[in-house]
């Protein structure tokens, strides 16, 4: 008697059956596990380094880190969705380095600006995809207003299970929270 298990079994058996017999899926089903594993790409260039004072990190007198809504430079392409996703994604990449905006202490402001936005083809997913969300981002010590630093920083995806907006998004807010943990004191584990 054939039940619907059995089905499924044998579909699933076939499946990895072809899988492990095309070489070159094998490797995109291992790339895709991997960006499944790791996520999106957070990436940042310094176009002004934060500097270190001495020999203490530079944030470390932030304990309240302000981020006003982004503004568009890419002549109105971004998504509007963006606008609005980009702070809770940066306080979750926050939390995850465990690093805790904190009322009361010095403010580090962190504005910017997006100035490129891509999403990837059906065709483009086929070879591998490359979705970008690429933003400057300025850092400023909110009391005086002097700039600390200044970054192109870019959430990106590689991996198909990785794409779309909220991806994007994702990988843009782990590039500027990478920043700032370089130069801040390490949470005890």
């Amino acid at each position: 008697m054939v039940t619907r298990h059995s089905h499924a079994r044998t579909a699933l058996l076939t499946c990895l059956l072809l899988t492990l017999l095309s070489g070159g899926c094998q490797g995109r089903v291992i790339s895709e596990g991997f960006g499944l594993a790791t996520g999106p790409k957070g990436v940042s260039v310094a176009l002004t380094p934060i500097s270190y004072a001495s020999r203490d990190l530079s944030l470390a007198e932030y304990t309240n880190f302000e981020m006003p809504p982004f503004t568009d430079n890419f002549g109105g392409r971004t998504p509007w969705q963006v606008f609005g996703k980009i702070r809770p994604a940066f306080e979750l990449a926050l939390a995850e380095k465990r690093i805790y905006s904190r009322r009361g202490g010095k403010t580090l402001l962190i504005r910017g600006e997006i100035w490129h936005y891509e999403s990837a083809s059906l065709v483009d997913h086929a070879f591998g995809p490359l979705e970008e969300l690429a933003a400057r981002v300025t850092f400023i010590d909110k009391e005086s207003g002097r700039v600390l630093g200044v970054y192109n920083c870019i959430g990106r995806s590689t991996h198909s299970v990785n794409r779309g907006l909220d991806k994007k998004i994702d990988g843009l807010a782990k590039a500027i929270v990478n920043i700032i943990a370089q130069h801040y004191p390490q949470p005890p584990k």
